[in-house]
Formats: structure tokens, sequence, C-alpha cells
């Protein structure tokens, strides 16, 4: 059973989901509250300009709100870049996010795969700017990687961001994940941004926040934004999603709560299924990696329990598997069950 994203928990009943990586705190109150007090709201076209939430944003990344794109998830984001700029040659890692490969392969372009090797735990090194030269256009790179949750050395970065500017080439970096990772500001693209980098962000994980549907894109100049803003459809942020966008920022505590139980969830699933007898992958995102025994998707969802089967990501076969960190009640009854699906 292999879909082609989690959270897809329609036509099941009473179902735990693990497939999704969503914040286990779930929404903010700011966010919940905002959107009961504007509901009026959607009885008036959105601003189409995000004008309120990018300057928010603005404030938050330290640049200016011409550089910022706001868009219907990052998922929306993704193609409206690929669209906009037009790339010929685009490399990508495998395995990734497959939503990179759709949208290039939808607008034509050839797709480059660098294959990330599972004996140096699918580390992105210095093996990828070397395999850029001028005749690439676009690369993309997650960070941390989904589905390994591996994060990219700063000084990896850095020289990915030289090559790409030396070569003309559009660095795209997806950090949907990177506010899960303790002192995730180091390893932020951020820290380079210049002309020709596009650094892709959402509200989805970090707020739980996917019903929703709001992404941000911040850009290394205001052109590459405005091609950006100007390809796709003309409202494309609801009128509840800037509302929810602008009010996220309002719970302080909201953060440094998530971090702390995300890193010590991890760390129990961590030790629960290397006991189990399988290889777990080091991570540094709100989500595991893991590799196990053939059916193991099959067997959960029997109990109740779906996960995410990624035999389909480029570079795994039959027996990875990816699962959220969710709340330790939740932990343990994935746990429980896996138990029961591993030992019989």
């Amino acid at each position: 059973m292999i879909q082609q994203h989690g959270g897809n928990i329609y036509g099941y009943e009473n179902i735990l989901d693990f497939s999704a990586n969503i914040n286990p705190l779930g929404a903010p109150e700011s966010v919940k509250k905002a959107i009961a007090a504007n509901v009026a709201d959607i009885e008036k076209y959105p601003d189409p300009n995000c004008t309120e939430l990018r300057k928010r944003l603005a404030e938050h990344e330290s640049v200016s709100a011409d550089n910022i794109v706001c868009g219907n998830g990052a998922d929306d984001l993704i193609f409206r870049i690929v669209h906009a700029l037009k790339p010929r040659k685009a490399l990508i890692c495998a395995p990734t996010f497959s939503e990179y490969s759709r949208a290039l392969s939808e607008a034509g372009c050839e797709i480059c795969e660098h294959q990330l090797s599972e004996p140096d735990n699918f580390d992105v090194d210095e093996r990828l700017p070397n395999a850029l030269d001028s005749s690439f256009d676009i690369c993309f790179v997650c960070n941390p990687n989904n589905p390994t949750g591996h994060l990219i050395a700063p000084e990896i970065l850095k020289t990915l961001a030289q090559k790409c500017s030396e070569n003309g080439i559009v660095l795209v970096c997806d950090e949907c994940f990177l506010g899960f990772a303790e002192c995730g500001e180091k390893y932020s693209l951020r820290n380079f941004l210049s002309s020709g980098i596009i650094i892709l962000k959402a509200f989805t994980k970090l707020y739980a926040m996917p019903g929703i549907r709001l992404g941000y894109a911040v850009c290394g100049d205001a052109a590459t934004a405005e091609k950006i803003q100007e390809c796709g459809q003309f409202w494309s942020v609801s009128s509840l999603a800037q509302t929810a966008g602008i009010a996220a920022f309002d719970d302080e505590g909201y953060i440094h709560k998530t971090l702390e139980l995300v890193e010590a969830e991890r760390e129990f699933l961590t030790g629960e299924l290397t006991s189990l007898g399988a290889e777990v992958f080091e991570s540094a995102a709100n989500f595991l990696l893991f590799r196990s025994v053939p059916g193991l998707c099959e067997k959960l969802l029997a109990e109740g329990i779906l996960i995410r089967d990624c035999s389909d990501f480029g570079g795994l076969s039959d027996g990875y598997y990816r699962i959220a960190v969710r709340t330790r009640v939740e932990n343990e009854q994935l746990i429980d069950a896996l138990r029961r699906c591993i030992n019989g």
C-alpha cells in the first residue's frame, strides 16, 4: 500500500495517522481564535498581495516584503517557481520530496537525480555541488531532507550557494521542516541569501495547519519574487489563511514547547524502534525514516495505524518506512502495534 503523500486518512475509520508529519501539539490557540473571530471574511475576496501577512513575514525573516511571495502551501509555490522560471535542466536529490520532480516534469524540464548514499546516512555532501555545472538551470534541495530527516551542513550549503551563483543556477531550498531542528537557524540557507536563491517555508508542518494551506518563499531578489507572484492564480491565499499566518506568531511559547516535545519523543521512538530490530536513520525533523520487515504498512493498517511506505522514493526500496513523531501516548500505541506486527 503506497500513498503518494502522507495524511490521506479519508476512507478509513478511527485511524491513527503517523503518515503526516504535523506538529503533535496541534495548531496554536492564537490561530484557532483568530480564524473563529474572522470567519466573516469568507464573504470577501482575499488580498491578492497578502500585504499584512508579507509585512509580518518580512519582520520575522528580516528581509524586505518585496522579496516574499505567499502561496497555497509550499507545494503551490514549487509549481509556481518552476512555471515562472521555466528551467530546462534541473538537479534534485534522491530520495527526496516528490513534488519537485512532478513540477519539473510538468514543465518539460530535464531532471537529473543525485543519489544520496545509505552507507553515508543519506547525507548531502560535497558531491552535490561538485555535480553542478553551467548546463543546469535550477537545483532543489530539502533541509532537513524528506524522508531522511538529515540536515545539510552549513559549509556544504555555503559551497552549494557559491557553485550555483558561479554557474547562474537558481538554488531552491525547502526548509519546511527546519523549525523542528534544534538551532535550526544555523542550518538555514538564509545565512547565504543572495540573488538566485529561493527558500521555501510553510505553516503546514510547524504550526499544524495542513488544512489551511499556507506557505511562502523568501527570494534573494525582488525581481524573482515578482516573477513567481505573477505566475499562478490571482487569489492564491484565502482570507482565513492570511489571518491564520499572522496569528501564528502570537503564541511565543509554542515553538519552544514544540522543540522540547519533538526531541524527547524522537529519542523515545528511536530507542524503541531499535530495540525491535529496525535500522533507524538519525533525524533532526519531526519524523523518522527506518528500515524493517516488508509488509508493515498493511499489518499496521489492520491495527488502525497509518504510516508512510517509502518504497516509491527514489533510491529507496521495500522495507523503508517513515513515521511522524507524535505524543507519548500515541507513540506508545504505535510501538505496541509494531511489536505485535514484527514479533507476532
